[in-house]
């Protein structure tokens, strides 16, 4: 397992505007720093668009349309893996919220938000995704996360006897107001589990008058953090993952192996 170059972009999205966040993603890469991993916003290509008739207008096809389209596009592009979450409308009339991860080769893989937010309504549209998903991506195994999901360790939380996965994704519109949360959840999921979190946040103002900041981070094993963007500016946020650090670390400290044995059900 060699090293991995991650980066994540932090900025604002057009609300339910699917053409025109594309279009400035077109623009984007060309100066993206050179990585293995490119991780988006959740809702990159539209925002967090959930009032009825927003949702109806956004919601693509279950294979993700345009914007996964796109995805697997910039992918073979960049080769490297990158990945964002869109809002998917079901043959039932509800819909679900869709990570793809989309590889350099055309391989795409798939996780449906888990945890819905029952503050905002999201239950009332929303089917709730039943599996956890781990990616390999150059060795790596990357558990697939969205957003309010990282509020739920038992979900989140390694296998007893030994390390699943590697490093934690976590696409999110998250608001200012709970910022703190958001910065704390990243660094104990990741010293909880031993393992990288790489958490990217949009910023702006949203359709909805809610303000974000971002707090994209890079965190380490240890909770420490490895890159972070600044509050409330757009750009990329790059970090190198190291393979022989992480192992150090869990070597040294085997906290995992006395951990609770749980089921999910």
């Amino acid at each position: 397992m060699k090293d991995l170059r991650v980066n994540a972009w932090q900025g604002d999205i057009h609300w339910a505007d699917i053409a025109g966040n594309l279009s400035d993603w077109e623009t984007r890469w060309a100066d993206a720093p050179e990585a293995d991993l490119y991780l988006l916003p959740e809702t990159f290509a539209t925002g967090f668009a959930t009032r009825p008739d927003e949702l109806m207008a956004v919601a693509v096809d279950p294979d993700g349309g345009a914007p996964a389209a796109a995805l697997q596009r910039w992918a073979r592009d960049v080769q490297a893996w990158v990945g964002g979450t869109v809002f998917v409308r079901e043959e039932n009339g509800r819909y679900r919220n869709r990570f793809f991860l989309a590889g350099p080769s055309g391989e795409v893989h798939t996780y449906d938000k888990r945890h819905r937010f029952s503050i905002a309504g999201e239950a009332e549209f929303f089917d709730c995704g039943e599996d956890r998903v781990v990616v390999n991506v150059q060795g790596w195994r990357l558990l697939l996360a969205i957003c309010y999901d990282l509020r739920f360790p038992v979900w989140l939380r390694q296998t007893p006897g030994g390390p699943e996965y590697d490093g934690i994704l976590v696409p999110a519109n998250w608001p200012e107001a709970r910022q703190s949360a958001w910065d704390t959840l990243l660094r104990a999921r990741a010293m909880e589990n031993q393992c990288y979190v790489l958490g990217v946040n949009r910023i702006g103002e949203d359709g909805f008058g809610v303000q974000h900041i971002g707090g994209t981070a890079s965190i380490g094993p240890w909770g420490d953090v490895l890159a972070q963007g600044e509050s409330g500016e757009a750009g990329w946020v790059t970090s190198s993952w190291e393979a022989v650090h992480l192992a150090a670390v869990r070597k040294r400290y085997p906290f995992l192996g006395d951990a609770d044995a749980f089921t999910l059900g």
